[in-house]
């Protein structure tokens, strides 16, 4: 129980004068991103039929959603959990290979906004529940988690979201221990959902387990107080085993949150790598200059994303085929390029299911890619001996990151690290410019600039969701 107890106390005794500046504005940053995440959700083919179900479940109500009409809080936090994560460009925790946000940030919005809470009170509970989350997941084994078929954002998010309700809600560190106790019940999601909409649900459904647990702790009702470290069905004992020690090791000196990833463009957490690798690659006529193109994968991203066909948004979303090849053709990586019209065009699908092969390279690191491109005979000079296609226009020179083989036959670019991830954070400037492109594509452009004057200002929840509603 010493687990439990120390981490609940420091939650719920985190003072928001006294939060790191580097840890505000990191939750602050990774706020904004799922502003823009959700913003995009709205457009997500399955939005209109979630917003049904959530509507018939659980009620109208006055809680906001973003950029949709109010539902209950329970509802409100479903759905928007949802839309942050529905076009597949959220955060990801990659020790664990879990997203973060979708099940955080809709409660720190609903609780938020029904308590009035100053800005700087959001941020100190997401920091909070960005936190838990992230802990649970480094402490965790993973390899056995992940063996038995386990995936982490419907286990580890209920945690997180519990402790972010918690601190908004003043509860104690007990009740946020019971809440905890409350959230292990509802924790839950395998791999078999992979391919289907039960992987945004896992992550939904993270985000109204741990607003329940919350609730229903501040109402006196409460489960164990030992969650994680029961020998008798606690976290550790069910989903694997670990080492509970890190999950307080170093509490308040260092914080896991800030190796929470954020993804640059709509694509797996797996293809970011590849995606920004085919952008250094492409030139001149994209799919007309190249023969073909081998993608190496890690072999976690490649048992995710190698076989994934395109039937649909959220599948081609996850497809290295598709993904490389719909980049290779457009020089861009955005909704656009996952829109029904796209999906169904002949020369981007049939270049993806010939010309595109994925191989798995256990030498390379999670999150990881290397793409080799093979010029097409039209892109060769007459004199032969290829070269990389369109290597002599100059826009297409060599970059850093980038280099030819010997012969002068191939062209390779490749990442060890993806836009985003802890090595290579995404600055302010790239994350509301990603706010500002979801804003344009949801229709209201003019919504960015206000969110980023709110932002820049002492602002409150009330404030921040009368601008996202």
């Amino acid at each position: 129980m010493d687990t439990e107890r120390a981490l609940a106390e420091f939650c719920t005794g985190l003072d928001p004068a006294a939060l790191p500046a580097t840890v505000r504005e990191r939750a602050e940053l990774l706020l904004v991103d799922a502003i823009a995440c959700a913003l995009t959700g709205r457009l997500a083919p399955p939005r209109p039929d979630w917003e049904a179900a959530c509507r018939a479940a659980f009620g109208r109500g006055c809680a906001t959603v973003v950029a949709g009409p109010p539902l209950a809080p329970a509802g409100a936090v479903h759905l928007n959990a949802f839309q942050i994560t529905a076009t597949t460009m959220c955060d990801v925790y990659r020790p664990a290979l879990c997203h973060v946000t979708p099940e955080v940030v809709p409660v720190v919005l609903a609780v938020g906004e029904e308590v009035g809470a100053s800005g700087a009170r959001m941020l100190t509970a997401l920091a909070a529940g960005l936190e838990v989350t992230a802990r649970l997941g480094r402490s965790l084994d993973y390899r056995a988690f992940r063996a038995a078929g386990w995936h982490a954002p419907g286990i580890l998010g209920p945690f997180g979201a519990a402790a972010a309700a918690a601190v908004l809600l003043d509860l104690p560190a007990p009740a946020l221990a019971r809440a905890w106790g409350l959230a292990l019940g509802q924790a839950g999601g395998t791999f078999a959902a992979i391919g289907s909409l039960g992987v945004k649900f896992h992550q939904a459904n993270g985000a109204l387990s741990g607003y329940l647990a919350a609730r229903f702790a501040a109402a006196g009702i409460g489960g164990t107080q030992n969650a994680w470290t029961h020998r008798d069905g606690g976290l550790f004992a069910a989903y694997g085993g670990g080492e509970p020690d890190r999950v307080t090791a170093a509490l308040g000196e260092h914080w896991e949150l800030l190796n929470v990833s954020m993804r640059r463009w709509p694509a797996a957490s797996s293809l970011q790598s590849m995606v920004e690798a085919v952008l250094e690659l492409r030139c001149g006529d994209g799919l007309g200059a190249v023969e073909r193109l081998e993608v190496r994968l890690p072999p976690a991203g490649f048992a995710l994303c190698a076989d994934k066909g395109w039937p649909d948004q959220g599948t081609a979303l996850q497809s290295a085929r598709w993904v490389a090849a719909v980049v290779l053709a457009d020089g861009e990586c955005w909704l656009e390029q996952f829109a029904p019209d796209r999906l169904a065009d002949p020369a981007v699908g049939a270049f993806a299911r010939t010309r595109v092969t994925v191989v798995a390279d256990p030498a390379l690191p999670d999150g990881a890619a290397r793409v080799t491109a093979w010029p097409s005979r039209a892109a060769r000079p007459a004199t032969g001996g290829g070269v990389t296609a369109g290597r002599d226009d100059p826009a297409c020179a060599p970059s850093t990151g980038r280099g030819d083989d010997p012969a002068g036959a191939v062209s390779i670019a490749g990442r060890d690290d993806a836009p985003g991830d802890p090595s290579r954070p995404l600055g302010r400037d790239e994350v509301l410019g990603k706010l500002a492109r979801a804003a344009a594509s949801e229709g209201r452009p003019e919504r960015a600039e206000r969110l980023r004057r709110l932002l820049a200002a002492d602002w409150t929840a009330p404030e921040l969701c009368e601008r996202l509603s």
